[in-house]
């Protein structure tokens, strides 16, 4: 008779969609002046959980202005990483390479037993202040998010130029719609998201592909597909609503 063969249960790989391999659609973050923070917070902190995988925040660009305010909504927001990333290599590697750059960082910290000396929480996020994703890995995610701070416009299209990354996308937060326009037009992403997240693009993805300029009001946003050297790129941003409503006339 055949010997049997222990039976040993292992683990399927982790993340199991070669996301660990290459970056796969990262996006970026603009914070521009009076922008709303918190609104664009959600993505930012589901990428400093799970830091290995698919459409990750890669970078943030925050206008000099709200860094410290940015700096402590990341510090309250974030917690221990997913236990996967933990004790992934990639993490590992991140740790080593931040041990030679003495960058400003922001992570999760804990006191000493006498309260004397912070030190980092054992499988914290980590954002690097001031440093592109070359420093860590330009050919798959690195675990860190990075931080630039800027005070013009002119400075933020100099050091978004060196996060040079697959960017699939941007959200630019800009309570001046004509700044963010601006913002959107200059950055090297295929789509835009002006002051929102989360909006399909599926009504101008036709367009896009076949690089035709395109505007729609579809379900409370404005789509635009505008094409700048034959390249295109789909701009969205939430529609004004209209100002004024005709009274509803109540019906006997």
């Amino acid at each position: 008779s055949m010997a049997r063969v222990p039976y040993t249960w292992r683990q399927p790989p982790y993340p199991g969609d070669e996301s660990d391999k290459r970056w796969i659609d990262p996006s970026l973050i603009v914070l521009a002046e009076e922008a709303d923070v918190d609104a664009a917070m959600p993505p930012l902190l589901d990428t400093l959980f799970e830091p290995i995988g698919r459409s990750l925040v890669a970078t943030v660009f925050v206008h000099e202005t709200l860094r410290e305010l940015f700096m402590e909504k990341v510090r309250e927001g974030m917690t221990v990483m997913h236990r996967q990333v933990k004790k992934h290599a990639l993490y590992e590697k991140a740790l080593r390479r931040l041990e030679c750059l003495s960058a400003e960082v922001v992570t999760l910290m804990q006191p000493d037993d006498i309260g004397f000396e912070y030190s980092m929480v054992e499988g914290s996020p980590i954002v690097v202040c001031d440093f592109s994703q070359s420093y860590f890995s330009s050919q798959h995610p690195s675990t860190v998010v990075t931080l630039h701070t800027f005070r013009h416009s002119q400075e933020l299209i100099e050091l978004a130029a060196k996060e040079n990354l697959p960017f699939a996308s941007a959200a630019v937060w800009c309570p001046k719609m004509s700044a963010a326009y601006e913002i959107a037009l200059t950055l090297n992403v295929p789509a835009v998201y002006i002051n929102c997240a989360d909006v399909p693009l599926q009504p101008i993805v036709e367009h896009h592909r076949n690089a035709k300029a395109f505007t729609l009001l579809y379900e409370q946003h404005h789509y635009e597909v505008v094409v700048l050297g034959g390249r295109p790129k789909a701009i969205v941003f939430p529609a004004p609503l209209p100002l004024f409503k005709p009274p509803e006339h109540a019906t006997a």
